[in-house]
């Protein structure tokens, strides 16, 4: 077993191995398949089958740098959906307590706290000032 391991290491050298793109495309081959158990569509096994494939090829690939580039452009993307959907879930929480107003120099959103009528906010990011007319 051991001799085994080493030779799947040995082959392994060099390639670039799994990463977040990969992991996202094997759940969006699973979903799509366990869709096409009640759906049984053959342009569907096509698609999860390349998708599949496309995982091989990037996990074998000895082109490592352009294997990076594309890991970070996914991640990128990624972080900025995940950061939206963050903040709409912050928004829902602190609506109580909160309220969020967008810096009209730099487009920063600021959380403040909840108070009636026209408020003097300073920027932290651009180190301006202006005033909100906060209604509710």
């Amino acid at each position: 077993m051991r001799n085994f391991i080493q030779k799947i290491m040995q082959f392994m050298q060099g390639r670039y191995g799994n990463d977040k793109l990969n992991v996202f495309i094997l759940i969006i081959a699973g979903t799509l398949y366990f869709i096409n158990i009640f759906v049984r569509n053959v342009i569907l096994i096509v698609v999860i089958l390349l998708l599949i494939a496309l995982v091989v090829f990037r996990t074998l690939s000895t082109n490592v740098t352009k294997r990076l580039y594309e890991n970070r452009r996914f991640e990128a993307i990624y972080k900025a959906i995940f950061d939206f959907f963050k903040r709409q879930y912050m928004k829902i929480r602190d609506f109580k307590t909160h309220r969020y107003v967008r810096c009209p120099h730099c487009k920063a959103q600021l959380r403040l706290k909840k108070r009636t009528g026209i408020q003097h906010i300073h920027c932290p990011r651009c180190d301006r000032d202006f005033k909100k007319n906060i209604l509710f």
